[in-house]
C-alpha cells in the first residue's frame, strides 16, 4: 500500500495528506521538515504522522490527486517524534494551530552543510582493476559501511579519479549526508572549577529530587533557597545523578544574561558537552546547539524560555531557575509560560520538574501550601557567604543640598567610600535605562512623547538621542520646544520694540542608568566604574566581557538595571545599592509590589556573597510599603500571607484566573465599539450557561497606543 504522510504548514490549522515518493519513504519520518507542493508554491512543513492508504482510505480519497513529497536536500530531522505530544498539548491549551506551535520551537534551520561518503555495492568485485581502484575496494570491504570520500580521495595519487571510475561501473555508491557540525565550547574558567560538599538543607533537598529521579516519577518540588544559598549546587547533583542513570536533563533560565555563568558552573563539574539555546545565538550556532541534542550526540541543554522546546530524548530533571521572573512568560506570536510548560514537559517524561527562587512567584508558592507542589527550603546562606545588613533611606528626609549628587543620598555616598578604600565593589540599580527619562518644556510644561506610542522619549546622552523603548522610535534631540515652536508660528507678529516670541527651554527629568553613571563618576574620579542595561549589553559577548570585569576585580562599581539583580555570583561585591526602590512600585498592575519585593531580595542577594559582611542600601520615598519592610526583614513567607490574603480579598491570582483581552485598531472608537459587543455576547454566554465568570471593562490599556 502507498506510504502517506501527515503534513503542517505553519501558520495554517489542521493538516494536509501527501504521498510518499516510494524511493523517499525510508528517509522521510515523524518529526522532518519538508518542502512540498502547496497550490502554485511550495512550501515548508512538518511530518506528524505517517500512515497508508488502505482500500477504507482509497475510497475516501477517490477523485483526489494527492500530491507527492519527495526526499531532498530541504529535508531534514527537525523535532523528535516523542516530543509531539508535548506540542500537542500546547495546541489545544493555547488554542493555538499545531503548525504554529512546532514552528515556534523548533529554530530556523542554518544553510545544511553535506558531506560525500562512499559506500561498496554488494555486486561481483572480482574482475581486474587497477592497483588504486583495487586498494579502494579492498578497504571498502574492510570498513564495512560508509567512508568519507574526501578521505579516500586523499589516499593516493589518482584516487578521486578511480572513485570516479568506479562510481560510475556501478560499483561503489556515493552519496551526500549533512554534516554533524559541533558547537564550539568556550574555555572553562578557573573560578567555575571549584566542588562544594552539600550543607544538611541541601542534602535533604538533593535527597527528595533524586528519589524522583531514581523512580522516574514525576513531582514538581519548589526549592526555596535563600540568595547564596546554594541552589545551583543542588541543581547540579541532580543533573549529574540524571547523566548518571543515562538520561538528560534540560534547565532553563529567565535572562541571557545569566546563561554564561550557568553554563561555566555546569560544564566545570559535568564534563561534558552542554547544548546552548537562547535568542542572542547566532541563527548557525543555535542551529548546531539543536541538532546535537536531536541526533543524541548531546543531552543536556540550558537556555532561556525557548529552551523547554529542547529535543532531549529521555529527560530525567527539569530544572526552572528563578522560577518566578515574568521573563518566562512569551508575550508575541504563540504566547506561554516557560514554567507552566516545564510542569506539563515533566509530567510527559515521568521526571521531577525543580522550580528555584529566593522569591518564589506567589501562584508557585499558593501550590506549595496547597501540597500540589512539594515544598524544600535551604534557609541559610552558604558557610562560606556572610550576612548581609539592609537599610532603608527616606528620601523625603533628605534635603537636595545635603545629597552628593541628585541620585545619591549621604548614606549611599559614604559607603561607597568605603567600600572603595576597602577595595571592594558595589553595584549600583536603577532599574531605568538612559540619561533622562524624559524632556519637559519650561514654558507650556508639555512633554514629549513618542508619535508612534503613549510613552515619554527617554533622552539618552551618549548618543545624543531621543528613544522611544518600546517601538524604538528614534530622533535627535530638539533644540526647543516643538510646541512652543509650532505655536509661536500661530501668534501675530510682533510690534516695533517688542522681543520676539522664544520657544520653551527643554528641561531633563528624571534619570537612569547613564545619568547615574555620569554622577558616580564625577563623584568618584578615580574609581574604575562601568555600566550594564540592555543599551550597552547589546549581546552576549559584551555582556560576559562587563562580567568578566567584575569578575576580575578590573570594575569598583557596576551601575545597571535589573540585569545586574539576578543570579550573578560574584564574590567581590559587598555593597548593593538601589537608588530608587519606587521604580515599578505604583504601576496598574496587581503584581508590582510583588515584583518589587522580588527585585530588591534579588539585588540583596549580590552582596556578602563570600566572608567578607555585606550591606545594602535602599533609598524611597515610601519607606512604610510592605515590599521594602518585609524586604528588609528578609520575610518571604510573611510578604507572602499579607499578600495572598489581599488578593483572595479582591480576587486576583491564583485564587482565580484573569484573561484578559486587547482590542487593537487605528482609532480608538473602532476598539471600544468591539469590546462593547464582545463584552455584551460573553455577558448572554455566561446567564445562559450559569457560568461563575465576572468580567471587568472594557478599559482603556495602560499604554493606549503602542
Amino acid at each position: 500500500m502507498d506510504p502517506l504522510a501527515e503534513i503542517v504548514i505553519p501558520p495554517l490549522p489542521g493538516t494536509y495528506t501527501y504521498r510518499l515518493e516510494a524511493e523517499s519513504s525510508a528517509d522521510i519520518e515523524v518529526g522532518y521538515s519538508v518542502e512540498v507542493p502547496f497550490g502554485r508554491r511550495r512550501a515548508i512543513g512538518y511530518v506528524v504522522a505517517r500512515t497508508t492508504l488502505t482500500p477504507e482510505r482509497r475510497k475516501l480519497l477517490d477523485g483526489i490527486d494527492l500530491k507527492t513529497v519527495t526526499f531532498s536536500e530541504k529535508c531534514f530531522a527537525a523535532f523528535l517524534p516523542s516530543q509531539l505530544p508535548f506540542f500537542s498539548w500546547i495546541a489545544d491549551y493555547y488554542c493555538q494551530p499545531l503548525s504554529i506551535v512546532i514552528d515556534t520551537a523548533v529554530p530556523s534551520a542554518a544553510s545544511v552543510q553535506y558531506e560525500r561518503f562512499v559506500t561498496l555495492l554488494e555486486k561481483d568485485h572480482q574482475k581486474n582493476f587497477g592497483p588504486v581502484q583495487a586498494k579502494l575496494i579492498k578497504r571498502l570491504k574492510l570498513h564495512k559501511g560508509s567512508i568519507s570520500y574526501q578521505e579516500l580521495s586523499k589516499t593516493s595519487h589518482g584516487a578521486a579519479q578511480a572513485l570516479r571510475r568506479l562510481h560510475d561501473s556501478g560499483l561503489i555508491d556515493i552519496h551526500a549526508l549533512p554534516k554533524k557540525e559541533t558547537p564550539k565550547n568556550t574555555p572553562i574558567p578557573d573560578w567555575a572549577k571549584r566542588k562544594v560538599a552539600l550543607n544538611t538543607a541541601q542534602q535533604e533537598a538533593y535527597q527528595r529530587i533524586k528519589d524522583a529521579v531514581m523512580e522516574n516519577r514525576f513531582e514538581t518540588l519548589l526549592l526555596h533557597g535563600v540568595t547564596g544559598s546554594g541552589k545551583t549546587e543542588v541543581y547540579i547533583e541532580a543533573v549529574q545523578l540524571a547523566q548518571r542513570q543515562g538520561r538528560g536533563a534540560l534547565i532553563i533560565v529567565p535572562e541571557i544574561a545569566l546563561t554564561p555563568q550557568l553554563i561555566d558552573r555546569f560544564a566545570a563539574r559535568l564534563g561534558v558537552p552542554l547544548a546552548v539555546l537562547h535568542s542572542a545565538l547566532s541563527k548557525r550556532d543555535r542551529w548546531l546547539a539543536w541538532q546535537t541534542l536531536l541526533d543524541g550526540r548531546c543531552q543536556i541543554a540550558i537556555g532561556a524560555r525557548s529552551g523547554i522546546f529542547a529535543p532531549i530524548s529521555n529527560v530525567g530533571v527539569i530544572i526552572v531557575d528563578e522560577e518566578h521572573d515574568s521573563s518566562y512568560k512569551q508575550s508575541d506570536s504563540l504566547r506561554y509560560h516557560a514554567r507552566d510548560l516545564a510542569v506539563v514537559r515533566g509530567k510527559l517524561s515521568n521526571c521531577p520538574v525543580v522550580l528555584g527562587s529566593a522569591t518564589p512567584s506567589l501562584e508557585s508558592f499558593y501550590n506549595a501550601l496547597r501540597k500540589k507542589y512539594h515544598y524544600l527550603t535551604l534557609p541559610l546562606r552558604h558557610s562560606s557567604a556572610s550576612q548581609v545588613k539592609i537599610k532603608i533611606v527616606d528620601l523625603n528626609q533628605q534635603k537636595p543640598w545635603e545629597m552628593k549628587s541628585r541620585n545619591l543620598s549621604h548614606e549611599l555616598h559614604e559607603a561607597l567610600e568605603e567600600t572603595l578604600k576597602s577595595n571592594e565593589q558595589a553595584f549600583i540599580l536603577y532599574n531605568r535605562r538612559g540619561f533622562a527619562s524624559y524632556l519637559q518644556c519650561d514654558t507650556c510644561q508639555k512633554v514629549l512623547e513618542c508619535p508612534n506610542c503613549t510613552v515619554t522619549l527617554t533622552f539618552h546622552k551618549k548618543e545624543n538621542l531621543l528613544r522611544c523603548h518600546y517601538c524604538d522610535y528614534q530622533t535627535v534631540p530638539f533644540k526647543h520646544c516643538p510646541h512652543c515652536d509650532d505655536a509661536s508660528h500661530a501668534l501675530p507678529a510682533p510690534k516695533e520694540n517688542e522681543g520676539a516670541a522664544l520657544p520653551g527651554k527643554l528641561i531633563h527629568r528624571g534619570a537612569g542608568t547613564e545619568k547615574v553613571y555620569e554622577e558616580l563618576y564625577k563623584l568618584f574620579p578615580t574609581a574604575r566604574i562601568d555600566r550594564l542595561d540592555s543599551d550597552v549589553a547589546a549581546n552576549t559577548a559584551k555582556l560576559n566581557a562587563i562580567l568578566e570585569k567584575v569578575r576580575n576585580k578590573e570594575t569598583d562599581i557596576l551601575v545597571g538595571t535589573q540585569m545586574i539583580a539576578k543570579g550573578h555570583d560574584l564574590p567581590g561585591v559587598t555593597l548593593v545599592g538601589v537608588v530608587d526602590c519606587d521604580v515599578g512600585l505604583h504601576l496598574p498592575d496587581f503584581r508590582a509590589a510583588e515584583r518589587v519585593f522580588q527585585l530588591l531580595t534579588q539585588a540583596s542577594g549580590r552582596a556578602g556573597r563570600s566572608s567578607a559582611p555585606g550591606q545594602v542600601i535602599l533609598q524611597t520615598r515610601v519607606p512604610l510599603h510592605p515590599s521594602l519592610l518585609k524586604t528588609v526583614e528578609k520575610d518571604f513567607p510573611g510578604f507572602a500571607k499579607q499578600e495572598l490574603a489581599n488578593r483572595n480579598l479582591l480576587h486576583y491570582p491564583p485564587f482565580t484566573r484573569i484573561l484578559r483581552i486587547i482590542a487593537g485598531a487605528t482609532d480608538a472608537t473602532t476598539g471600544l465599539e468591539v469590546l462593547r459587543d464582545l463584552r455584551a455576547r460573553i455577558a448572554d454566554l455566561i446567564a445562559t450557561h450559569k457560568l461563575p465568570i465576572a468580567i471587568l471593562g472594557p478599559a482603556q490599556a495602560p499604554i493606549q497606543k503602542l
